[in-house]
């Protein structure tokens, strides 16, 4: 077929012209079988974390928090890409966590959200007020103070 011979394309248009539409249908379903994808359940829409947070009766930044466990979704490659979530993974997330089994947890802590850090003290220098100290303080002329 790929040389192009009318023999090859003749034979396939002869097998495409007897598949009924049953017998497509079968085949569609099949070949995403294969490649995994659920067809019972149609589209999926997709709900960027404020709305999923309505959703699930919880605040935006606990889903950004919790969102490798409710099966977030990323959308762009940047230093923050986009969050999307699909509703009915996340709902069931949430229930396998009010049941107490265990879900999959961050990759790394903070990775989706970094949290500012405390500032360090560190000892500082003394502050002295002018003229009281330093090189010049000790070197006056007569009559200056």
């Amino acid at each position: 077929m790929s040389n192009g011979t009318p023999g090859a394309w003749a034979r396939v248009r002869r097998a495409a012209a007897g598949l009924t539409p049953e017998a497509i249908e079968q085949i569609a379903q099949r070949v995403a079988q294969l490649l995994g994808h659920d067809q019972s359940r149609g589209p999926v829409d997709l709900l960027d974390a404020s709305t999923l947070a309505r959703r699930l009766g919880v605040s935006r930044d606990w889903v950004y928090e919790h969102a490798n466990e409710l099966g977030a979704i990323t959308l762009g490659d940047g230093s923050r890409p986009r969050l999307r979530f699909d509703a009915e993974v996340a709902e069931e997330a949430l229930r396998a966590r009010t049941r107490g089994i265990p879900t999959a947890q961050p990759r790394t802590p903070g990775a989706l959200r970094r949290r500012r850090r405390e500032p360090r003290s560190a000892p500082l220098l003394p502050v002295h007020e002018p003229g009281r100290r330093g090189v010049f303080a000790r070197w006056r002329g007569p009559g200056r103070r």
